[in-house]
């Protein structure tokens, strides 16, 4: 039943791309994203990302005029994306870099380097260092859909000092809308596995685990 939900979920976030374009507002034109493939330029923005597996506070600043740097806390609910339940907290400062910026279709890079801290006993600590691409489409004036390509990556250490690396494949669709200038809204999402690729002190030998893990989010952004 929950495998059952969590399809479910998938089916409808892959179709909102569709239903954006089909019956996107007005909307403005703006020279910047939050979660699409167009880095902010000009006055910095404030966003927050709240859903599944955390909640995220960003601040991204401008760079050059194709790159820019976000400073973000984050309160984690879910292991790596996993469904498993597991509070935290993760420090990271995501770079992007415009690829392509074309009339139909924008190309980003970002790489999303950071600290994080599971609160299970004994205590996580570790670094992450995702990358990815975003490939968006602007369908309406201030809408974008898009796709997002990601490869996660995470190196823990528990209290016991046995190395984890988590890593694997995300994929999965965003629709980003620019309210007016000041005020963005969308919807973010990935869905993929986390391969568990763990260590075991003594005798016993580590070993790999694969879980499903998802990244579903709300998004708000303001630009002062």
């Amino acid at each position: 039943m929950k495998a059952m939900r969590i399809w479910t979920l998938a089916a409808l976030v892959a179709a909102l791309p569709a239903a954006a374009a089909a019956e996107a507002p007005p909307g403005v034109n703006v020279d910047y994203s939050i979660i699409g493939a167009e880095t902010v330029k000009g006055k910095p923005v404030i966003d927050v990302q709240a859903g599944w597996p955390s909640t995220n506070f960003g601040y991204t600043l401008p760079l050059s005029p194709t790159s820019d740097l976000s400073l973000r806390f984050g309160l984690l609910y879910g292991f790596e994306g996993t469904t498993t339940s597991q509070f935290g907290l993760a420090f990271y400062a995501p770079l992007r870099f415009e690829l392509g910026h074309g009339e139909s279709m924008r190309t980003l890079l970002h790489v999303d380097p950071g600290l994080l801290f599971y609160t299970t006993q004994p205590g996580i600590f570790g670094f992450q260092f995702p990358v990815g691409l975003v490939f968006g489409f602007p369908v309406a004036r201030g809408v974008e859909v898009g796709l997002g390509v990601d490869f996660a990556m995470s190196l823990l250490v528990s209290g016991n000092f046995a190395p984890r690396f988590v890593f694997g494949p995300l994929v999965g669709p965003y629709v980003e809308y620019h309210v007016n200038p000041q005020v963005t809204l969308g919807l973010n999402t990935r869905f993929g596995a986390a391969i568990d690729a763990y260590s075991s002190e003594g005798p016993i030998p580590g070993g790999t685990a694969t879980n499903f893990a998802f990244t579903t989010q709300l998004v708000f952004g303001y630009r002062p």
